[in-house]
């Protein structure tokens, strides 16, 4: 009895520390929608983002802080029309954590984004589940393009 006792107090522990953060898959037509129905306004723009990494966390692994960074945008944003091309836009990169889990991206890497307009300036949230920055494959910049002009935007199903 006391081994099954064990057993289960001990499944129970490995369980809570096994767990991890679940992320629905990332669909361009979602994050759409929850942009256009968003109180804020949001600019999708594809291109890359120059910035300086921070430092790597020498803390607790579980507890990393989210952290502030400024950017440089250069590429297109998307209008009724399609990409066009883009002025250099100042942006500040707010990489979320959630836990042990943080938003990522790389500097000069080009991605497609959804970004904040606030009254301060251009905000993008990156957060663990890549919610507001994706893969600027030819299939979403199609799908974003055909929501923007409200020819078609399904969301996948999970």
């Amino acid at each position: 009895m006391k081994t099954v006792i064990f057993a289960a107090i001990s499944a129970l522990v490995l369980a809570g520390q096994a767990q991890a953060l679940s992320c629905v898959p990332a669909d361009v037509a979602r994050t759409f929608a929850w942009a256009s129905e968003a109180e804020e306004s949001y600019l999708i723009l594809n291109g890359s983002f120059a910035f300086t990494p921070a430092p790597a966390w020498q803390g607790d692994i579980n507890s990393p802080p989210s952290v502030q960074l400024p950017a440089t945008f250069e590429g297109r944003y998307l209008t009724q029309d399609g990409f066009v091309d883009a002025p250099p836009l100042e942006v500040l990169l707010d990489f979320v954590c959630l836990g042990p889990w943080c938003g990522a991206m790389q500097p000069d890497a080009e991605v497609l984004a959804f970004v904040e307009q606030t009254q301060d300036g251009y905000v993008l949230q990156v957060e663990p589940c890549s919610s507001t920055v994706l893969d600027p494959s030819d299939r979403n910049l199609a799908q974003v393009t055909s929501c923007m002009r409200g020819t078609g935007c399904d969301v996948v199903q999970y």
